[in-house]
C-alpha cells in the first residue's frame, strides 16, 4: 500500500505535468514527471494523454500511440475528442494522411468538437487530394468561434490553389489577411500567385504552336 506521502509526491508530479503542459518547450519535463506517475497511477486517463502527447511532440511515437490508446480507454469522455485528435497528429507526423483521418473523423464526430479540429481535419484532408471534403470541413471550421480564422482561409486558399483555381484562392488569402496583416504564410502563397495568367498564357501559346506545327506534319 501507498504510504500518504507517496500519495503526495504523486500528486505534486501530476500537478507539475499539468502546469507545464500549457507551457512551450517543457515536453520533456512533461515525459520525465508522468513517465514516473503512469507507473504508479495507472488509470489516469488525463495522465496517459498528457504524458502520451508529450512523448509525440519529442519523437518518441511509438511510445505515444501506446499512451494514448491508453488514455481512450480511460479519460473522460469530455476528454475523448482531443485524444483522438492527438492520435489524428501522430498518424500525420508519421506520413500517413489516410491513417490520421480516420482518428480525425472520429474526433469530429464527438459531441462539441471545437472548430479548430474541423481545420486540422480539412488541412489533413489536402494531403490525399480529398478537395471537396476538405472543404466541407474547412467550412465548418469557417462557421466556429473556437478557431484561428486567418489559418482556415489559409487552408482554402490551398486547396483551390491545388485545383488551378488561382482568383478563389487570392480571395481567401485576402480574406486571411484582412484578418491579420501581417500573416507571413498568406502573404507568402499570395506572392506565389502574382502573374499566374501571364504565365498561363505563355503555356497556352506555346501549346497552340506546338499543336499547330504537329498537325501540317
Amino acid at each position: 500500500m501507498m504510504s500518504g506521502e507517496g500519495r503526495d509526491g504523486l500528486q505534486r508530479i501530476f500537478d507539475r505535468a499539468r502546469a507545464l503542459s500549457d507551457k512551450p518547450d517543457a515536453d520533456v519535463h512533461i515525459v520525465e514527471l508522468l513517465g514516473v506517475y503512469v507507473k504508479f497511477e495507472s488509470q489516469n486517463g488525463i495522465a496517459w494523454f498528457h504524458f502520451g502527447d508529450a512523448l509525440r511532440n519529442v519523437g518518441r511515437l511509438e511510445e505515444a500511440e501506446e499512451a494514448l490508446l491508453k488514455a481512450v480507454d480511460l479519460a473522460p469522455k469530455t476528454s475523448r475528442f482531443a485524444v483522438y485528435a492527438r492520435i489524428g497528429m501522430l498518424m500525420a507526423k508519421r506520413g500517413s494522411p489516410s491513417e490520421a483521418e480516420k482518428w480525425y473523423r472520429v474526433a469530429t464526430s464527438e459531441a462539441g468538437c471545437p472548430g479548430w479540429m474541423w481545420c486540422l481535419r480539412g488541412a489533413n484532408l489536402l494531403r490525399t487530394q480529398a478537395y471537396r471534403l476538405a472543404k466541407s470541413c474547412l467550412e465548418t471550421a469557417l462557421i466556429s468561434e473556437d478557431v484561428v480564422k486567418e489559418e482556415v482561409y489559409l487552408n482554402l486558399a490551398l486547396m483551390e490553389r491545388a485545383q488551378r483555381h488561382y482568383e478563389e484562392a487570392r480571395d481567401h488569402l485576402n480574406d486571411a489577411l484582412a484578418i491579420d496583416p501581417n500573416y507571413d504564410d498568406a502573404k507568402r502563397l499570395l506572392q506565389s500567385l502574382v502573374d499566374i495568367e501571364k504565365t498561363i498564357e505563355i503555356a497556352a501559346r506555346v501549346t497552340e504552336e506546338l499543336t499547330r506545327t504537329q498537325s501540317r506534319n
